[in-house]
């Protein structure tokens, strides 16, 4: 059978149980998303001081005029009900804004930037008080020039760490709103155990999440740290074994480039790719990743509709109750066919 037959397989095996299982944590996702920024309102005090991995940025008085520069920075202001001026545009959606953005934005329309580099002078024609680069790999002279516009937070752990935890914290610190944001992550942490105790099949299974890009001759797999990592553990899943041995040996690494001949040192009990463009039957076309261990097994989740890709690649506290419902269970059933097969065969 062809990976992309199989890939089919998986997705005919779980098409009513997905619709059912989305159904039931969708509502619970609403309900999240529509509670979350408007619970525990807190009394905003300022000044406040925002420690950061560049410095420290003292925001004077509350913010009213807010740029998001950081990838997904967008997704926490809006989730405690503040209106950014401007955010980065998100190319994958027609109309490059996250659709659970779009819910929080109503007919509000924020100038869209490009990603990838700060527009310093359409920023400063912006004329923001408060400029949010959090998830990003923001320097120290990027850091500089965005601070002569405007105060400037950045991320506290390192370029492109700040996971959907962190983001909340620096953000709801920046509005003078700590408080709010611990309430924001307990109530994603707890949804994310909802969805683990309604997908056990998923605990204590290990992952490699990794992409590819055509013509590479390698894929592209993620470390722990990175975001797309970081909560498929919180769901109790664990970290390939091969995985992890390439984070010890390459420290402060948040990817590496896997030759496709060594696949099968991040062998694991199922894989996730996300592919954009023609990348994923470039991919599949490739005997060696149709060899691989998980691949032949049916523990292949494909990721390549945006809100999946998004969602499951740069977690946030609005992503996460939007996507990961019809997500999760997808990598459970991806394991279970897999396990089902195992039984059947020698």
């Amino acid at each position: 059978m062809t990976a992309t037959r199989l890939t089919s397989a998986i997705g005919d095996a779980t098409g009513g149980f997905l619709s059912r299982r989305a159904v039931l944590a969708g509502g619970f996702a609403s309900l999240l998303a529509s509670r979350a920024g408007a619970s525990m309102r807190q009394t905003p005090s300022f000044p406040v001081t925002v420690d950061h991995a560049l410095g420290a940025t003292v925001v004077p008085a509350r913010p009213k005029r807010i740029v998001t520069v950081g990838w997904c920075d967008e997704d926490s202001v809006l989730a405690f009900g503040e209106t950014p001026i401007a955010m980065v545009r998100r190319g994958m959606f027609e109309s490059g804004i996250a659709p659970w953005c779009e819910e929080r934005l109503g007919s509000a329309r924020p100038h869209l930037l490009h990603g990838g580099q700060a527009d310093y002078e359409t920023i400063l024609g912006l004329a923001p008080d408060l400029i949010v680069n959090v998830f990003s790999d923001m320097d120290a002279r990027s850091y500089e020039r965005l601070s002569t516009i405007a105060p400037t937070i950045g991320y506290a752990s390192g370029p492109w760490r700040a996971d959907w935890r962190e983001q909340t914290r620096q953000i709801g610190k920046a509005l003078g709103r700590p408080a709010e944001a611990e309430v924001l992550i307990d109530r994603t942490k707890s949804f994310l155990a909802r969805l683990a105790r309604q997908n056990e099949s998923l605990i204590g299974r290990s992952f490699t999440f990794g992409t590819y890009f055509p013509g590479s001759g390698s894929m592209v797999v993620y470390l722990p740290g990175e975001t797309r990592v970081d909560w498929l553990v919180d769901l109790g899943m664990r970290i390939a074994p091969g995985v992890e041995r390439l984070s010890r040996q390459n420290p402060g690494r948040s990817s590496l480039d896997i030759s496709l001949e060594q696949l099968d040192t991040v062998e694991s009990d199922v894989l996730i790719m996300w592919y954009e463009g023609d990348a994923r039957g470039s991919m599949e076309n490739q005997p060696l990743f149709r060899l691989f261990r998980p691949v032949k097994a049916g523990a292949y989740v494909v990721l390549e509709d945006p809100v999946s890709v998004w969602s499951a690649s740069w977690p946030s506290v609005l992503a996460i109750p939007y996507g990961f419902p019809g997500l999760v269970p997808r990598l459970a059933q991806a394991i279970e066919l897999a396990d089902s097969r195992a039984g059947k065969e020698p």
